[in-house]
């Protein structure tokens, strides 16, 4: 056999082995990028312009941002359902809305503060960060309420007052734009005093304030919470929308008048790029424990919230239509 064809075929051989390498390395990347990616769960909310429950897909995007995937949390769903998804999930995502604190939210708060792993990141934002507090505070909402209405701070985005430099406003460029720019997009009219916080002894055993505001009125609120064991007690809440500054552009119906007073500037949009990946990052630790609990593996039964009907909308620009819970016990698979 000439010599110049067995350096050929030993050539093509050395070929073959380095791209068989290369598929390899692809795949186990590709696997390994996956498992990479934590799985938030949304909790759903009623609407009065639709049937159902919906999850804006604002908070979609904002935690995608961040290098998450979602799937939805059913508002209506009893304790079993919200058990079993808490198995799926890394973390819990509480959003905006208009609703009273449902059983599911209660139990799922429950979860998460008292979870096996010690460590399972909450995030509650606007109502979200209400029912942190209200489930949280052990206070009876009709003797001792935790949250009052009457603010005057609906449609308006401001700076932080009485910033802490904990974790959240830590890093000095951050700290500058929410104290200098009116950067955070509030929508309120309820909210938690700071006296009436500062008073509640079980808030103040798990919570440090980290900011506060005044309405237009000049009456102040509680507008960001942190832990005071971020180790073994990650959750944080805010009152205002950080998702809104990057996803939500709605206008007046034939105009080009913007619908809410949201801060789109580089400034805010780097802001809130910043507090969703803060909070991913913690999801994302919470997957690094090897417990055996917390796996995304009900895909075909629980998927994704982008796999889910999309409509279009005002406040929300886009948001997924989501079924009740009886939808989850009835089948195993996504209806059309």
């Amino acid at each position: 056999m000439p010599s110049f064809y067995n350096a050929f075929q030993t050539r093509q051989q050395s070929l073959c082995c380095s791209l068989w390498v290369l598929v390899v390395t692809w795949s186990v990347c590709a696997v390994s990028s996956q498992r990479a990616s934590p799985v938030i769960g949304i909790l759903t909310q009623p609407t009065s312009y639709d049937d159902g429950y919906v999850i804006a897909a604002s908070y979609v995007k904002w935690l995608e941002s961040g290098g998450a995937r979602s799937i939805p949390i059913p508002y209506d769903a009893d304790r079993d359902l919200v058990y079993d998804i808490f198995q799926q999930i890394n973390g819990v995502f509480f959003p905006g809305g208009a609703s009273d604190v449902p059983p599911a939210a209660q139990y799922l708060i429950e979860l998460a503060a008292n979870d096996t792993d010690t460590f399972f990141p909450v995030w509650g934002t606007c109502l979200g960060f209400e029912y942190i507090l209200q489930v949280l505070s052990n206070s009876s909402s009709s003797t001792n309420p935790i949250l009052v209405d009457g603010f005057d701070a609906e449609n308006i985005s401001l700076a932080l007052d009485n910033v802490v430099q904990k974790e959240l406003y830590e890093e000095p460029r951050i700290y500058d734009i929410v104290t200098n720019y009116n950067v955070t997009m509030n929508n309120h009219h309820r909210g938690v005093e700071p006296q009436t916080f500062l008073g509640n002894a079980k808030l103040n055993e798990l919570f440090q304030i980290t900011s506060t505001n005044v309405d237009r009125n000049g009456r102040r609120f509680v507008s960001t919470i942190e832990p005071r064991y971020p180790n073994t007690f990650p959750f944080y809440g805010v009152q205002y929308h950080p998702e809104k500054n990057p996803f939500e552009y709605g206008t007046y119906k034939d105009t080009n008048i913007p619908y809410e007073a949201i801060n789109h500037s580089d400034r805010a949009v780097e802001f809130s790029a910043y507090l969703a990946r803060f909070f991913v990052r913690l999801t994302t630790k919470q997957q690094a424990m090897k417990t055996g609990t917390h796996s995304y593996n009900k895909v075909k039964k629980y998927p994704r919230v982008d796999f889910y009907p999309m409509k279009h909308g005002t406040a929300f620009e886009l948001y997924y239509k989501i079924p009740s819970a009886k939808h989850w016990s009835t089948t195993n698979v996504m209806e059309s």
